[in-house]
């Protein structure tokens, strides 16, 4: 770069001109920087030291289980996990209250979620989380979706290492949920103990995942697979920083043998 700024003086003089060019391709490599430490699983962005969390869960929920429930579903429900929340934990595995109500989460001062909706559409990331963060409540609707990732924003993204960089924090969640839906697969259909489901899960991500359980709706106390959720250490929620959950089952689940249908 400076040796195209000097080509450039030694040509023309024009020093002004040079700078500008340099300040304008920071700006550009910079982003370039940023992108090249999501592709390669690094971790993304700077992070906050004094943020009050101990590790983050991240929970991926099974839609066909998701709107077999009270939740009326429209729209195409997808046959793939899909992403519900990133959660800061405090150490004894309770989520780190949101930063309206608790303010000393973070020296940071966070993102306000009513400025997400431009934020995302100029990071390019609309299309890819209404792929892998639908709100199923209706999963073609934008607006319905913006307003559940503004939820999860408010609730949780705001106390995050990023509370400052929303596409980082959003881009974290996507990267973790694509890395997981390559490396795991269940048969639907299929009924799996809590044990099973366990066992495949870290042989595939190296780390032990929660299972969230609950009954199916009008099945005579028979139990689905609700969610699976994994546990990422603080600063580093990439595949890289996976850690193990602190309970392998939760929900209606009562022993690692309890059978689960996928639906």
């Amino acid at each position: 770069m400076k040796k195209h700024c000097n080509k450039m003086v030694a040509v023309g003089g024009l020093m002004v001109a040079c700078l500008l060019v340099e300040i304008s391709c920071g700006a550009v490599e910079a982003v370039r920087v940023q992108e090249r430490r999501l592709s390669s699983g690094r971790i993304l962005g700077s992070t906050d030291p004094n943020t009050t969390f101990a590790f983050y869960k991240f929970s991926l929920q099974w839609p066909p289980a998701s709107c077999d429930s009270s939740l009326k579903c429209v729209g195409d429900i997808p046959a793939e996990f899909t992403i519900h929340g990133l959660w800061p934990q405090l150490s004894n595995d309770k989520g780190v209250p949101a930063y309206a109500k608790n303010k000393s989460c973070t020296t940071l001062t966070p993102t306000r979620a009513d400025q997400l909706p431009v934020i995302l559409q100029t990071g390019n990331l609309v299309q890819q989380l209404m792929q892998a963060w639908p709100d199923l409540k209706n999963t073609s609707s934008l607006k319905t979706s913006q307003t559940f990732w503004s939820n999860e924003w408010t609730k949780h993204g705001m106390c995050s290492d990023y509370g400052d960089k929303p596409l980082d924090y959003f881009k974290a969640a996507i990267n973790l949920r694509n890395n997981f839906v390559q490396a795991f697969k269940l048969e639907r259909g299929v009924s799996y103990k809590v044990e099973e489901i366990v066992k495949k899960v870290k042989a595939a991500v190296n780390g032990t995942p929660e299972i969230a359980c609950r009954t199916k709706k009008g099945g005579m106390g028979a139990k689905i697979l609700l969610e699976l959720r994994l546990c990422y250490k603080k600063g580093n929620p990439t595949p890289q920083g996976i850690q193990d959950c602190k309970v392998s089952y939760s929900g209606v689940c009562k022993s690692t043998l309890d059978e689960l249908t996928l639906l």
